[in-house]
């Protein structure tokens, strides 16, 4: 068994309800190997920080906060993402030198594999590992192939190598000369620096959301074959639920979506009211009933898939 695993996260005050998320699946997932959660505090009040080392403090695991350097970033755009989107590249800047390797995981995000399947990956002399960004546009802006673009919503990185290489200066570089043109500044610069230097995971590790529409209108070009994305939509290891439309959301069809909601109520914000909870949206909601039959559908393949999976372990 491993000693111990590293994950790590950055959020805002905004997301500190689904970094809890994260952290409480990611233990309920990993029961028997201890784990350090390292977060980046990026403007969250001392009440929400207190809350949070409260509840996972309960769970018998640590949390450690890190306060970011933000002169890192002077001059750089956020755009909707808020500061917290470079701070997974300056990781190193932070985590503790004893630490030669960690996991960086997204706060929109919903752990239900072991992450010591994830910790003892060989990284094979590359400096991250990662999973493909299924979507075949993201990767355009910095004229890369689709099939050599990653997602970094979850990462496995040699904190050792990039520490050597001086990678987090390399890509925070990059992102200050180049950033006007990046609609996702962080994941196009750290391409672009990383190149050729990642180790493709599995799409189950990053299950993104579009992985429903890309399976079926999309999959040409990608390096993963159809059956392999088939099965990470029935047996992710983590669901990342990019895009707009979260599952703390009314408007919502994510079949993840009531999971995750479970896991929010274990939390001291289980009462945080939605977003966009008016009338209008949940009108909207009740009457878009193409989307809730496709998520139903959904559903039920992955719970028939689970039972199924049960039986025969």
């Amino acid at each position: 068994m491993t000693a111990r695993i590293h994950v790590a996260a950055c959020c805002d005050e905004n997301y500190v309800p689904y970094a809890a998320v994260m952290m409480l699946s990611a233990l309920a997932s990993t029961p028997r190997t201890p784990i350090t959660f390292h977060l980046i505090n990026c403007s969250i009040s001392s009440d929400s920080i207190r809350k949070l080392q409260e509840l996972i403090s309960i769970q018998n695991s640590q949390l450690e906060i890190h306060q970011p350097d933000d002169a890192l970033y002077q001059g750089l755009p956020t755009l909707r993402y808020g500061e917290a989107v470079y701070q997974r590249i300056n990781l190193p800047e932070y985590i503790p030198s004893d630490i030669g390797r960690i996991i960086y995981i997204d706060c929109d995000t919903l752990v239900l594999g072991n992450l010591e399947k994830l910790w003892q990956v060989d990284l094979e002399g590359n400096l991250v590992a990662a999973v493909e960004n299924l979507s075949p546009k993201a990767c355009k802006d910095i004229g890369l192939p689709r099939t050599e673009y990653f997602n970094s919503g979850v990462l496995l990185i040699d904190l050792e190598g990039w520490r050597r290489e001086g990678v987090h200066h390399q890509v925070t570089d990059y992102a200050r000369g180049n950033a006007h043109r990046l609609q996702y500044v962080d994941q196009c610069s750290l391409n672009a620096v990383l190149r050729g230097r990642w180790l493709r995971l599995g799409p189950e590790w990053n299950q993104q959301s579009d992985i429903y529409k890309v399976v079926k209108k999309y999959h040409e070009g990608s390096s993963y074959t159809q059956k392999s994305m088939e099965k990470a939509i029935l047996n992710p290891e983590i669901v990342h639920f990019t895009g707009k439309k979260k599952p703390w959301t009314i408007y919502c069809f994510h079949p993840f979506k009531a999971q995750h909601k479970a896991f929010v109520k274990q939390t001291p914000w289980a009462d945080l009211p939605a977003p966009d909870a008016s009338l209008k949206v949940h009108l909207k909601y009740f009457f878009a009933l193409r989307q809730r039959w496709k998520a139903y559908k959904r559903q039920s393949d992955i719970k028939n898939f689970q039972q199924s999976k049960a039986n025969h372990e």
